[in-house]
């Protein structure tokens, strides 16, 4: 076999923050990558098709040739891998073999780190090599880092003092945001989640608890959802498990553990308690760069049904060092395909202001919400007048970003990696000095501080907010909407049509008063006010409004 290797573009990675090298990875240890592969070329954002293609259209339009996929499993098969499936019409493969075999194709700097927070994980620095004759078809090789690339966005409700309003319900939520008649019947909507298998022989996924879904049901006097769960290359925990596990982690992983349940369990009541009736799957993946990409793939081109929207509340900031260029490039073309698939993808836009927890005097944004195949969804909080009425104002709570002591504020403000996009007509200058004229963030907004949602953890009253509450709201009310339309006006990529005409400003209730500053970096944020802003989008939703105007587009 000749030796002639080739770097991958766009596949450098730093070692993660503080992470402290343990051991080398074990030859031996089985290991499993996401090969992407070139396709022909997508639509450019403002050339989208008008309908929704279907799983096969968009297999044949833009698949690789199968000759090719061929060509790639064969030259991989010469170093001692195996190809496991492909999905996306050629353009992923999932390839599994052993650590040596991995080295010997793709040349990584590998090792067992301990990072904080995480466990023992694989992680890799520098960049990709990749065999030279599959050099000019290999796009991006991801799973041999570990490392987490998926934060939850929920702001950690337990801690919250009393406050003077209480919880709100589904009905509440119906009522205040004026949802279309209807309970999601025929449509599906679809929930990501992320965790992932740690060392000292503990697994760390999310848990589903079947009984706090159905206890929050009778409590809010609905029908059970039907939850349809699905594993891609993760399972979430039973009950019985997260008990367990939650007894025997550490400190900070028994944190970790309830906070990404309490996430898992948040999304999946808000949609229930808003779509009883919908077919609710939830895709469970690992929160590497991979994790991302699988979870993508199998949302567009598995088995199940095309769902109407997916909400996603995980996200990391835009200029995070532990980014690959590559993986996000992936990911966007994913994104890509489900919008041309007429699939509303809800992203929240962070729990940490203008800064997204970044260091500097720069303003950031959060990645994935700042694809422009995305919906971004922002934050408010509700807040009590001296007339007994309340005033719906862009959520923000000192410092402006999550610590331990509670704190928050809606992420917003303008991209760096992806420039607007020509169906955004409106802009926003950017706080970063120099900076040019990208994608503004959130396009929308919905209830993320107090009071709150009513949920339930474990069994227990725990109310829960943050942007990624606000992200299944809106897959709710896309869901909803979408059954009320006319035939020819359904499953369609929602973003865009926001900004035609005057659905805008017919569709939503605009947020005027509030702004993002975290502290303290960057120290400046971006300000509410009349009409679009990087704070709130156009607003927190009129649904009968919005069904309206969109009904008109």
């Amino acid at each position: 076999m000749a030796d002639t290797h080739v770097q991958l573009a766009g596949s450098r990675r730093p070692l993660p923050h503080n992470a402290i090298r343990v051991r080398d990875v074990d030859p031996h240890a089985t290991v499993e990558v996401t090969v992407t592969l070139k396709g022909p070329a997508l639509p450019a954002p403002g050339q989208m098709p008008d309908k929704a293609l279907s799983r096969e259209e968009i297999a044949q339009r833009f698949g690789v040739p199968a000759e090719t996929v061929r060509k790639v499993g064969d030259v991989l098969r010469a170093y001692g891998l195996q190809v496991v499936e492909v999905k996306q019409g050629g353009r992923s493969i999932r390839v599994s073999g052993p650590a040596s075999a991995m080295i010997a194709a793709f040349r990584p700097e590998l090792g067992i780190y301990h990072i904080p927070g995480q466990g023992q994980v694989r992680a890799r620095h520098g960049v990709l090599m990749v065999p030279g004759e599959i050099a000019d078809v290999v796009e991006g090789v991801f799973g041999l880092d570990q490392r987490r690339m998926a934060q939850r966005h929920a702001q950690a409700a337990a801690l919250a003092a009393a406050q003077a309003l209480a919880p709100l319900t589904p009905a509440d939520l119906v009522k205040r945001y004026r949802f279309p008649a209807g309970d999601g019947a025929g449509r599906t909507v679809a929930i990501a989640e992320f965790g992932q298998n740690i060392g000292n022989g503990h697994v760390l996924p999310p848990a589903y608890l079947p009984s706090d879904v159905a206890a929050f049901c009778k409590r809010q006097g609905l029908p059970l959802p039907a939850v349809r769960i699905e594993s891609v290359g993760l399972s979430p925990l039973s009950e019985q498990q997260f008990r367990a596990e939650i007894q025997e982690l550490p400190k900070d992983l028994q944190d970790l553990l309830f906070m990404q349940t309490a996430e898992t369990m948040m999304d999946i009541q808000i949609v229930a308690g808003l779509c009883p009736k919908a077919d609710i799957g939830v895709y469970f993946a690992t929160w590497g760069e991979s994790g991302w990409i699988n979870l993508l793939d199998e949302v567009t081109s598995g088995s199940g049904p095309v769902p109407v929207a997916l909400s996603v509340s995980y996200g990391l900031a835009e200029e995070a060092a532990d980014w690959s260029h590559g993986a996000m490039a992936s990911i966007n073309q994913r994104l890509q395909i489900a919008a041309m698939q007429g699939m509303t993808v809800c992203v929240s836009s962070g729990d940490d202001g203008s800064g997204c927890n970044q260091p500097g005097k720069r303003c950031h944004v959060v990645f994935p919400t700042s694809s422009p195949y995305v919906l971004s969804v922002g934050g408010t909080m509700l807040v009590a007048q001296a007339d007994g009425k309340t005033q719906e104002v862009a959520w923000w709570e000192a410092p402006g970003e999550r610590t331990q002591q509670g704190g928050g504020s809606t992420g917003g403000g303008v991209s760096v990696l992806n420039s607007r996009p020509p169906w955004q007509t409106v802009s926003v200058a950017s706080l970063n000095p120099g900076a040019t004229d990208g994608r503004v963030v959130p396009d929308v907004a919905a209830l993320a501080g107090p009071p709150l949602y009513d949920l339930l953890l474990d069994g227990q009253p725990f109310p829960d907010g943050g942007t990624s509450a606000a992200a299944p709201l809106w897959a709710a009310l896309v869901a909803r909407i979408d059954a009320a339309l006319p035939a020819a006006k359904r499953q369609r990529f929602l973003a865009p049509l926001l900004y035609k005409g005057d659905v805008g400003r017919a569709g939503f209730s605009d947020i005027v008063s509030g702004q993002n500053t975290s502290r303290p970096s960057p120290g400046k944020g971006y300000t509410a006010g009349a009409g679009f802003d990087a704070v709130s989008g156009w607003g927190v939703p009129d649904g009968q409004g919005l069904l309206a105007a969109l009904a008109a587009v």
